[in-house]
């Protein structure tokens, strides 16, 4: 070890030098750092509703058991899944959290200089776990009115990529990818290309096309896995649990062997199969956030804000200035969500729909910090 820093020498200097991922704020922290009581927590796409009042008991009757090892092969709700989804239950692979199995994927298929194509703005560890292998990242922008940029994938899809990642509804944009645009990129994809179809809000998209997308990817030939979680639409971030649906179960096994052995917990697992269970409280979150993601996108419209077509449980629009300095005016308020940092996308930010109180309070502080600031 040499010089000051206590790391050189030691970690690989290429992760050291990698960006922090751009978190939510705790609530704890909030309260503490601005001694205010309530905070409006908007900025990491939380449930409004909260889970299941199923969860809660769920994982009460656990405390006897506690003292063991949850159950590795996740059997009820590989069971639970597996018959909904029309695949093998050994097709099934579960971490703690989607964005786990996106960095435990990409230790698994990237080599160092391989290529991820992905479009951008994009969620930011896509590139941070690229970068954990020593892979680059190709991004690609969508098109001005918020589209796909279908052509330009395709084309990238030609150069042979080692993974593709896709999600739907995106974040943070919201736009969802057309079955057609869909059907477009996978005849473009070379067949050894893996393709990653991210579907962490695909349950707020509506009855018509909910699950389109992954009909269509299970007949692709190639490699391919489609990314779950609990922690938005059933309300479980706080369990850290999600899955992923994949090909063939050789990749599932092959994820088993890379993941820590009990990844996901007991409670974990308690309450994602009593969340799953109570499709009625998932249906009443997407009726809910539906109904207010149009009604605070038309607040944002009349305020000159307009957002893009969104079909997750947030919306992403420009705040005609730079992002970090209108969120930082409305955590003074008490009102936190996300600015965006990826170049080009400095002005952008991202706002969870919350419950209606919530909403408002972001609303009325947004016209206040808007009122009270230049541009």
């Amino acid at each position: 070890m040499s010089g000051t820093d206590p790391l050189e020498g030691l970690v690989r200097p290429e992760l050291l030098a990698l960006a922090d991922y751009n978190a939510g704020i705790s609530l704890e922290k909030m309260r503490s750092e601005l001694g205010l009581e309530r905070v409006v927590k908007l900025d990491s796409n939380e449930n409004p509703l909260s889970c299941s009042p199923r969860v809660a008991p769920a994982i009460a009757a656990l405390q006897p058991g506690i003292f063991r090892y949850p159950d590795r092969e996740e059997l009820r709700l590989r069971e639970m899944l597996s018959e909904d989804l029309g695949v093998a239950s050994n097709q099934l692979a579960f971490t703690a959290g989607s964005e786990d199995l996106v960095s435990i994927l990409f230790r698994m298929v990237l080599r160092p200089n391989d290529e991820v194509v992905t479009v951008i703005p994009a969620f930011g560890l896509y590139e941070i776990c690229a970068q954990h292998a020593s892979a680059m990242t190709r991004k690609i922008p969508f098109t001005a009115d918020w589209r796909f940029p279908v052509e330009d994938i395709a084309n990238a899809l030609s150069k042979h990529p080692r993974v593709f990642v896709l999600c739907s509804p995106c974040n943070p944009v919201g736009v969802s990818i057309t079955l057609d645009q869909f059907d477009q990129v996978l005849n473009a994809a070379h067949p050894d290309t893996l393709i990653v179809l991210d579907e962490a809000y695909g349950e707020f998209v509506k009855d018509s096309e909910r699950g389109c997308l992954f009909e269509r990817l299970k007949q692709h030939n190639g490699p391919w896995i489609a990314l779950r979680t609990f922690s938005k639409a059933y309300g479980l971030a706080g369990l850290r649990i999600g899955y992923g649906i994949t090909f063939h179960s050789a990749l599932a096994e092959a994820i088993y062997k890379v993941r820590s052995p009990f990844n996901v917990s007991a409670p974990a697992l308690a309450g994602a199969e009593a969340a799953y269970g109570d499709q009625s409280h998932v249906a009443a979150t997407r009726d809910f956030v539906s109904r207010e993601r149009q009604r605070v996108a038309n607040a944002l419209r009349d305020m000159g804000l307009p957002p893009a077509p969104s079909d997750g449980n947030f919306l992403f629009f420009d705040c005609g200035r730079p992002a970090r300095t209108l969120a930082q005016r409305l955590r003074q308020k008490g009102v936190l969500i996300k600015a965006w940092t990826e170049a080009g996308y400095e002005n952008h930010a991202r706002v969870t729909i919350g419950n209606i109180e919530d909403n408002n309070s972001f609303l009325s502080a947004l016209r206040e910090a808007l009122d009270g600031g230049a541009k």
